[in-house]
């Protein structure tokens, strides 16, 4: 009995001293590397992008859209995406921006609910114009990265029930397949889908966007969902999306864009527990699967969703990594999800409050580098709010000395985009953080260069960083 009651005195107190330390432990701000003119290689990739809901405007025929006018509103500001920025109206001054600035890759998306206003019924126009934008971007000598799905669903869709329903997995295969047989000769790289775990868990587990569920139970069927609708539409593209040109057939490749977070915890025992956990269903549970073929997605002492397929396995040609901060994740069964998120006011932050730690963007390449046996890496949004644009330059400067790092020691990156060449719509945050390069006017729509737009067409025009003098006669101050 002396025994027992001694060692559970000593487990109590090593807790306790665990808490402590966690309570007090600070975690160092990100590394700094040298800035020294770094070259990038032959033909790397540098570019910027739209998203289709976030940039064209005039989208409101979804469930988003129809989410925002609700009283009160769930947008911050109570902003409405309404006209947007007009890309889809201005895309081709927006493309000559991106040419004018030595860029030679560019992203775009489609929103489905344009094309497909009614179920099984096209918007021949719309098609049309979306393979406008597509010959624009190829005459002006882009390297063309087209997303198929970001977030949105058709109001016919998600008044269906949204993925729930298996009728809106069959419209999706028909829209990928024709986006695969209309677009396929315009396109270098395709993406299924966009951040879809965050639509899983945050719009099913949370409920904090569209279809603002709270069901972890269910998040984790949509989250095996979105993964089986990434597979299918993988092989849809390469059976639909393989043409010939001069002779030459051209296999699509296809692969994922994909939210990482650089998560640390705070301290011992329960916030590795918590932070582990964090990682895998956030970080990798999706991305192992579509590369095993195994589903293995498990809340600790929750639900769990176990499966194996064939018909996943293998389905990702390359990967887009969005990277933008770290977390520090503490245990608290106080806090949703029993996660505390830890923050440090000294250190660096975006207008969103998101410090910035460039040095996460090594961490997390080289994790997806050593567990997918080096697939071909893009960076495919790195960025940050800031409307002064004071912090922007520093950002890129920083997170791209890293790159060229990762590049040196091996890892595939084969190109970097910041987010985004304009300002944008940010979701829930609205119109308030300003992303762009170019900053947008939102009652004129007029687009205004920055100084970080012609730090970053030195650097994409001669594929370097600059020297410590180019420095400062690119930047003010």
């Amino acid at each position: 009995m002396y025994f027992i009651v001694c060692t559970i005195v000593i487990f109590a107190a090593v807790l306790a001293a665990a808490a402590v330390y966690g309570n007090f432990r600070v975690h160092p701000p990100s590394k700094k590397l040298p800035v020294q003119g770094q070259p990038f290689p032959d033909g790397f990739l540098w570019g910027t992008g739209e998203d289709a809901y976030q940039h064209e405007g005039g989208n409101l025929n979804n469930d988003w859209a129809r989410w925002e006018m609700q009283k009160p509103s769930p947008i911050e500001n109570g902003d409405v995406c309404g006209r947007c920025v007009d890309f889809y109206n201005r895309y081709e001054s927006d493309f000559e921006l991106a040419k004018g600035d030595g860029q030679n890759a560019h992203r775009i998306g489609i929103e489905w609910s344009r094309v497909e206003p009614h179920m099984g019924i096209y918007d021949v126009d719309a098609w049309k114009h979306y393979e406008a934008m597509l010959i624009s971007l190829k005459t002006k000598g882009f390297t063309v990265f087209f997303n198929v799905w970001h977030f949105t669903l058709p109001l016919w869709a998600a008044d269906m029930g949204g993925w729930e329903n298996p009728a809106v997995m069959e419209r999706w295969e028909a829209f990928v397949r024709e986006c695969a047989v209309r677009f396929a000769k315009y396109i270098d790289y395709w993406s299924t889908m966009i951040d879809s775990q965050i639509y899983a868990l945050a719009g099913y587990g949370l409920g904090d966007i569209p279809p603002n569920k709270k069901d972890l139970k269910l998040a984790l069927q949509i989250y095996r969902t979105l993964i089986h609708a990434h597979a299918r539409a993988y092989h849809i593209i390469k059976e639909h999306g393989t043409v010939e040109e001069n002779g030459v057939v051209k296999i699509p490749r296809v692969g994922i864009i994909y939210f990482f977070f650089h998560y640390q915890p705070k301290g011992f025992f329960m916030d590795r527990v918590v932070t582990g956990q964090t990682d895998r269903i956030f970080n990798w549970n999706f991305l192992d699967a579509i590369h095993s073929g195994v589903i293995d997605i498990n809340v600790l002492l929750g639900p769990r969703v176990r499966e194996s397929s064939d018909t996943l396995k293998g389905t990702l040609d390359w990967i887009g990594v969005n990277y933008y901060t770290r977390e520090i994740l503490a245990f608290n069964p106080l806090k949703q999800g029993m996660i505390d998120r830890t923050s440090y006011s000294a250190y660096p932050v975006t207008d969103m409050g998101w410090e910035i730690y460039p040095e996460g963007m090594y961490h997390i390449c080289k994790a997806v580098s050593r567990r997918y046996g080096n697939i071909p890496i893009m960076i495919a949004e790195s960025g940050l709010a800031d409307a002064q644009d004071d912090r922007r330059p520093g950002f890129i400067l920083d997170h791209l000395a890293w790159v060229h790092r990762l590049i040196g020691e091996g890892c595939p990156i084969f190109g970097f985009m910041y987010w985004s060449l304009t300002d944008n719509w940010e979701w829930a945050k609205g119109f308030a953080p300003k992303f762009g390069l170019y900053q947008v006017n939102m009652d004129t729509l007029e687009r205004s260069e920055t100084a970080s737009a012609r730090l970053y067409r030195f650097i994409a025009k001669h594929n370097r960083l600059p020297e410590t003098q180019e420095v400062k006669s690119l930047l003010p101050g």
